[in-house]
């Protein structure tokens, strides 16, 4: 048992479970080949046994036989074998033969007169040979009877012998042994086959079935959430592999859960920050609106005043000018803070996009920025509010023109394409792309490189795309430019979503 285990405990699990029936089949063809074998080594050994014990039996026979004849009672003879045929099991008929080869005397009158045998000049001592009929259950024993010095004042001194004595055995007793031998051998075979049958199952169960078990019913309990859970139980084999592997992906699993957490955590108390700064700028610009809107109306009227005096209206002019400004920056916080509730419908991209193209040329009417677009036709259309798109849109493309006037111009291109429920926009332009040291910033609200800026374009439009379910982001070529890709649902993918 200890070897068969350590024996086991060297394989692995898929290594075992290939082992165990091709084992079973090898040891239970060995087992027969063996069994086979022990019987035709005992069956072997025991006909030599038994034919041995034969010639001398007939010898013996000889011998009474010769005995009688000197006695000067060859009558004798017939009863004499008669009795040892019925006395012994294993005889079948004894006969004698005489020097022509026929056969004088035998207990099996339908022997008589036959000659059985040729060339029995040849037999010159107990020689045991098949039988003559060609059976395969009896033998025979020629032995001859030799010419004494008493035997020649009968017959004569002419020939060696006077015949021979032939006797018949049965094989039955050898075959009853060696069946009775396959039966036993039989038997212990199948029980030491079992036997060690149920030893390999038992070790298979243990050692590959019982770990198996075992892990699955680990991963079970991770899956109902219990991420604690530990596989490893020091194995060796790819089962202990898997379970390692296991325990350090529930290992990573648990940091990144605590990462998730601390980062939501930390998202959350932002999201209340960000909503209590939100209601208190929505109070706040509504209370600057009111005072800038006064204050608007005094620089006009102090601009028809002053409008004699060149210093005095440039001074009015500026002050104009950031009131403006700051009106604008209120109405883009309260855009940010107090967005309208999005109309979604089902809107054609390329049509809003067609839209905000329009727009964006009137920008660029001097022609130092070239505007292309690459619209795919037809496109599925999208689920979204198509003002708040376009706004989107607007943002994006104002944007880019905004950073290729500096270097006196480029190109734009839009360009739209189906993908797997959903569709994407792409707007690239040729400017001098966003300096990495501000790229993460790009979508916080009042970031903003531009002078004139207030930081809320895209804050906004990345909200915006947010709450249709969609996806801004950017990327900044090598070659220098940017591409701005909005992904956004289709609108039979997005009603499926939100009616599973």
């Amino acid at each position: 048992m200890n070897v068969l285990e350590r024996f086991f405990s060297r394989l692995d699990s898929s290594t075992r479970a290939r082992v165990v029936l091709p084992t079973a089949f090898l040891f239970a063809c060995t087992l027969a080949a063996m069994v086979v074998a022990a019987v035709k080594f005992y069956g072997a050994d025991l006909e030599r046994a038994r034919r041995e014990r034969a010639e001398v039996f007939t010898e013996a026979v000889a011998a009474g036989v010769s005995n009688t004849m000197l006695s000067g009672r060859p009558a004798d003879v017939g009863p004499l074998l008669g009795t040892l045929v019925a006395h012994s099991p294993d005889l079948l008929a004894a006969s004698l033969i005489a020097p022509s080869g026929h056969i004088s005397l035998s207990t099996a009158q339908e022997l008589v007169g036959t000659v059985p045998w040729r060339h029995l000049e040849s037999v010159h001592q107990a020689t045991t040979v098949p039988s003559p009929l060609g059976r395969d259950s009896e033998y025979a024993v020629l032995l001859p009877v030799k010419n004494e010095a008493a035997c020649a004042r009968c017959h004569g001194d002419h020939s060696s012998v006077n015949g021979w004595l032939d006797l018949r055995f049965s094989r039955a007793p050898i075959l009853a042994a060696e069946s009775q031998l396959a039966r036993t051998l039989s038997f212990s075979a199948a029980v030491a086959f079992v036997f060690l049958v149920g030893i390999a199952l038992w070790l298979l169960g243990r050692e590959a079935v019982s770990p198996l078990q075992r892990l699955v019913d680990a991963m079970k309990r991770a899956e109902a959430g219990e991420l604690t859970v530990r596989a490893d139980e020091g194995r060796r084999d790819e089962l202990g592999v898997a379970a390692r592997g296991f325990d350090a992906m529930l290992a990573a699993l648990r940091r990144s859960q605590a990462e998730l957490e601390a980062f939501y955590r930390e998202r959350m108390v932002r999201a209340d920050r960000f909503a209590a700064v939100g209601e208190m700028a929505t109070g706040l610009a509504h209370e600057i609106k009111n005072p800038l809107a006064g204050l608007s109306g005094a620089l006009e009227l102090l601009a028809e005043d002053l409008a004699s005096n060149a210093r005095h209206a440039e001074i009015i002019q500026e002050m104009r000018h950031q009131v403006d400004r700051l009106g604008r920056t209120m109405e883009g916080l309260l855009d940010f803070a107090r967005p309208p509730r999005a109309k979604l419908r089902s809107t054609d991209v390329n049509e809003s996009l067609e839209k905000v193209l329009f727009l964006v040329k009137q920008q660029g009417r001097d022609g130092a920025i070239a505007i292309s677009s690459e619209l795919a036709r037809p496109i599925p259309p999208v689920l979204a509010d198509p003002s708040q798109l376009e706004q989107v849109f607007l943002n994006v493309c104002l944007n880019a023109f905004q950073a290729m006037m500096p270097s006196g111009g480029g190109n734009l291109a839009v360009r739209t394409a189906p993908g797997e429920g959903i569709v994407s926009v792409e707007i690239t332009d040729t400017g001098p792309g966003i300096p990495p040291d501000v790229r993460a910033q790009v979508f916080k609200p009042f970031f903003t490189t531009k002078r004139e800026g207030n930081g809320l374009g895209l804050a906004i439009s990345a909200r915006i795309v947010a709450e249709h379910g969609g996806h801004i982001g950017y990327r900044c070529p090598p070659e220098g430019g940017t591409i701005f890709t909005i992904t956004l649902r289709q609108a039979g993918q997005a009603r499926a979503e939100n009616a599973a």
